[in-house]
């Protein structure tokens, strides 16, 4: 029973939007009819059979008007029947039943259906054709149709962080609407959102002429992943009617590393092949020869392990394919709220594991110790919450680390809290 009263309260909000959203749903006592227009011109119902309710019939019915007359369109043999002491709802359930109407309708109006479901009476004796039924339900539900949206021709990333779109022009639209959808959250946590739920999709542009076919975002954040919606739109008594959506199109934005990045466009940044990896790092002379030494700006603190932070210059030695990566993650470091200090800071070492390639960056090593268990093999303690060098997880230092692929030390009981590195070694 509280799953009925909560999608009745759901289908009233759907109802009262049906004009933005060309979608409605109703319930009668055995079922739950959601209506929409998911492909243009043409509507689909949704029937959601109440548990406890056993159904092994169905007939839809349409009308062109409120109070028009309702026409047979489909009928099927269906059965549907679940134990309600059995069921489990845990918020979502695939329909037990689609249906998708084959008429194209004309967009911008409203049409009515009608869905009834019935318990047929089992007997040898009666002709398939009349075998006696009882109503077991009736649910009325209004659609509202849409048209065509447009589709989009191209969606690039364009210089270092701007995304770039272009679409196909729909005739009798008024302008377009471009939502989007990001991998990234508040808090700056790459996330794995459902690119296919439209509710999920922020409004970021609206453009109210039709001949205007084409979108710049800039200065868009690196690591994160754009996803893209675009809507025409038409004014139907002064109200913007969005048209079906347009398939999605994703946007990387992976001028510099991400978190994301495949292993095999990794090895590719950062060495060019396997091959060049194997034969440029053979011997530490030639190793020396694929490093760059960068400069970056710090926080540190002016006096001693406290007090007022001032800005300070290091240099760092990396690997010259990623120095261009490594220079943007340090100037978001320098730029972000959180001022992290940092004394101490080192990265190319001819030694094994990553330091040997220029890709693994070691902060602060005193205050963020290697431990193997309760052994320390390096540096002398880790307290986040009482010292300023040593960095917390949930900090912003290591979420601007991570977008950039640089992850840090932690093998189970090995962690290695100083460590940050581009191939997670």
């Amino acid at each position: 029973m509280l799953r009925h009263k909560r999608l009745i309260l759901g289908s009233v909000i759907l109802f009262i939007g049906i004009m933005l959203t060309g979608q409605s749903a109703l319930a009668g006592a055995a079922m739950t009819v959601t209506g929409s227009c998911k492909t243009a011109n043409q509507a689909t119902l949704e029937v959601m059979i109440t548990p406890g309710y056993k159904v092994d019939w169905i007939e839809i019915y349409r009308a062109n008007q409120a109070d028009g007359e309702y026409q047979l369109i489909a009928t099927d043999d269906i059965y549907v029947w679940e134990d309600p002491e059995e069921w489990m709802w845990d918020g979502y359930e695939e329909p037990d039943y689609t249906y998708t109407d084959p008429t194209p309708l004309p967009p911008y109006q409203n049409y009515y259906y009608r869905v009834m479901v019935y318990q047929t009476q089992e007997s040898e004796e009666y002709d398939e054709a009349v075998v006696p039924k009882t109503l077991v339900d009736s649910v009325d539900v209004t659609v509202y149709i849409t048209g065509a949206g447009p589709l989009i021709q191209s969606g690039v990333r364009s210089g270092k962080n701007n995304a770039k779109l272009s679409w196909t022009q729909v005739p009798d639209a008024d302008g377009y609407m471009i939502y989007c959808l990001t991998d990234m959250d508040d808090k700056g946590n790459m996330i794995y959102p459902d690119t296919d739920d439209e509710s999920k999709y922020t409004l970021v542009k609206q453009i109210d002429s039709n001949a205007v076919l084409s979108a710049t975002f800039k200065k868009l954040t690196n690591s994160v992943t754009y996803t893209y919606r675009i809507y025409a739109f038409k004014y139907i008594d002064g109200v913007p009617v969005k048209s079906v959506s347009s398939p999605v199109k994703s946007i990387p934005m992976d001028y510099y590393a991400y978190a994301s990045e495949p292993y095999e466009q990794k090895v590719k940044r950062a060495f060019g092949s396997e091959k060049k990896m194997k034969k440029n790092f053979a011997k530490e002379s030639k190793a020396r020869k694929q490093m760059k030494t960068i400069k970056i700006k710090v926080w540190d603190f002016k006096n001693g392990k406290n007090g007022k932070k001032i800005t300070k210059t290091k240099y760092l030695t990396v690997n010259k394919r990623l120095a261009p990566t490594i220079q943007q993650i340090f100037k978001e470091i320098y730029n972000s709220k959180e001022k992290q200090v940092i004394h101490d800071i080192g990265c190319y070492s001819y030694r094994t594991g990553e330091h040997m390639y220029g890709l693994a960056i070691d902060v602060n090593p005193n205050e963020n110790y290697m431990i193997d268990g309760k052994k320390i093999l390096s540096g002398r303690f880790w307290k986040p919450k009482k010292n300023k060098y040593s960095i917390p997880n949930d900090s912003e230092f290591v979420r601007i680390m991570n977008r950039y692929g640089f992850l840090r030390g932690d093998w189970g009981d090995r962690k290695d809290y100083m460590h940050f590195s581009y191939f997670g070694t």
